[in-house]
């Protein structure tokens, strides 16, 4: 079905992105910058240039406050667990659905098969690491923690590889 390659095609190139530039969330950082986490609150506010950041901004070459904002509020939205939990548990439903249907031409399952692997592989990358970061009871093992969180940016680039390619020829066997 034409729907299931356009969705395995866009699924696994953002997937791919999540994986290479997003956040792990097994990693339990802070996003709160350590200069914010200071609890020593004997410090005189009046000895600080309230100007000090205008100025700097007005002078450099730097980025606006707009800009910033907007590229912040964009990485927190990738870097939400909700939005990575639903990103992967789509792409294992389009890899499955992308082994069992077949698009018009091509041979029944392996005609498909690397972006339904892609899509299934990016998809359980994204879910361990959901459901390790979320419950500290869960014991993953170590050869899947290897495998799934810690080569999660080489799992990213085959999501991203395989979306592209299999965009770019739609009648090739394996793609």
């Amino acid at each position: 079905m034409v729907q299931f390659y356009f969705l395995s095609v866009l699924i696994n190139i953002i997937a791919g992105l999540i994986l290479v530039y997003g956040m792990n969330l097994c990693e339990k950082n802070d996003l709160v910058p350590a200069s914010a986490q200071s609890t020593d609150f004997s410090e005189d506010i009046d000895d600080e240039d309230p100007f000090a950041d205008i100025e700097a901004s007005a002078s450099s070459p730097a980025a606006s406050a707009q800009d910033q904002a907007s590229n912040t509020s964009l990485l927190r939205g990738v870097n939400n667990p909700v939005f990575r939990l639903v990103i992967g548990v789509l792409a294992i439903f389009i890899g499955f659905m992308k082994i069992l249907s077949v698009f018009s031409g091509d041979l029944p399952i392996i005609g498909d098969f690397l972006p339904a692997f892609a899509g299934i592989l990016g998809g359980a990358s994204m879910l361990i690491e959901y459901f390790e970061s979320s419950s500290d009871s869960i014991y993953i093992p170590d050869n899947i923690q290897t495998i799934f969180i810690d080569s999660r940016k080489y799992i990213g680039v085959i999501c991203v590889a395989a979306g592209v390619l299999h965009f770019v020829f739609p009648k090739v066997i394996l793609l």
